[in-house]
């Protein structure tokens, strides 16, 4: 199928709609430990929210067919598939959106290939393309690339997030992760190339509902895509922005300065629940709260490079404790310095 760069505003064709997130939908969410591997929860109106494992997905189910949000990967989309098959007999997945490129997200969508029409962010063309052999390290990747060598080696990448399953991602088994190698670990997949890619703003029209995307810019990613279902007053957003929670670890892959102005155009949107891709549903309350955490770390941190001061100082001394209710704070406060500072001095 030919691949269609748009801009603006998309109008396709059919429609949508969505709802608010009742309190039994907030049970079971969270880590996912000792849960089924597998759940649709109890819908608000003909929005239904899906869990596999600690990844969440959504759908809106219409009189002309279902919107799915994020297929996440190909053991939870076949599972899907055929609970849509039995529960909407005779309503198909038309639309597809992606959130983003990660291969924790986005691989699976084969399940819906032919019936879907799949949507992403045109940035998500580029990284979905793998990089070419030789291609150099991003600039934060050098940081870690001591002997200047163009490739990560297993002691380099101690205390990065290149460290997890490194001898898997060493695909070629030489000791050290290419460029490519490690595009590899976050984007190689089986993703199902999006149809259909929008630059800023983009409408989905079916069954009588409207769903918006909307690319609030650089966060965990440059290829995000927050989706907003207006009638319902509901936002699925992932990975840059789970309420309730610190961002996780380093930050890695991350744009951190362009990241609090994309938490910013979050809160611009007209809203009352957030229902993230991982853990618990929130307010636009745990925007605010997330962009303030970013802007005080950000400025910490940058005073503390314009002091001189070393990473190790920062993460001994900037200990972002009024956000210590937040979860996961003992595991992240720290490597939230580190990716900071390493952002900040490589960019």
């Amino acid at each position: 199928m030919l691949k269609k760069i748009m801009t603006l505003t998309i109008l396709i064709g059919w429609s949508c709609g969505v709802t608010q997130l009742t309190n039994a939908q907030i049970v079971g969410f969270g880590s996912g430990e000792g849960l089924p591997e597998f759940e649709i929860y109890p819908p608000t109106g003909d929005l239904y929210r899906y869990r596999s494992q600690r990844h969440f997905g959504l759908f809106l189910v219409t009189s002309e067919g279902i919107i799915l949000v994020e297929p996440t990967n190909s053991r939870a989309s076949s599972w899907l598939r055929e609970q849509l098959d039995e529960r909407f007999p005779g309503l198909p997945v038309r639309y597809v959106i992606y959130s983003h490129a990660h291969n924790d997200h986005a691989t699976g969508g084969e399940a819906f290939a032919d019936t879907a029409t799949f949507i992403g962010h045109e940035n998500m063309q580029k990284n979905l393309t793998r990089p070419a052999e030789d291609a150099p390290l991003l600039p934060r990747e050098n940081l870690w690339d001591t002997n200047q060598d163009g490739l990560i080696q297993e002691t380099e990448a101690v205390g990065t997030a290149l460290a997890n399953n490194f001898s898997r991602a060493d695909t070629d088994g030489n000791g050290g992760l290419s460029r490519a190698e490690s595009w590899n670990r976050q984007f190689g997949g089986s993703q199902v190339p999006p149809d259909i890619y929008y630059s800023e703003h983009a409408k989905i029209m079916l069954g009588g509902k409207t769903v918006e995307l909307h690319y609030t810019g650089r966060n965990h990613t440059d290829d995000m895509t927050v989706i907003l279902f207006p009638e319902e007053r509901v936002v699925y957003t992932v990975d840059f922005l789970t309420p309730k929670r610190l961002p996780r670890t380093q930050l890695h892959g991350g744009f951190i300065t362009d990241w609090v102005k994309s938490l910013r155009q979050v809160e611009e949107l007209d809203f009352d629940v957030i229902s993230p891709g991982h853990e618990l549903p929130g307010t636009k309350e745990d925007v605010t709260e997330q962009r303030e955490y970013l802007e005080e770390l950000v400025s910490a941190v940058s005073a503390g490079i314009d002091q001189g001061r070393t990473k190790e100082e920062l993460v001994e001394t900037i200990l972002m404790e009024d956000y210590n209710h937040l979860v996961e704070f003992d595991l992240s406060r720290a490597l939230n310095v580190e990716g900071t500072y390493e952002m900040l001095i490589s960019q």
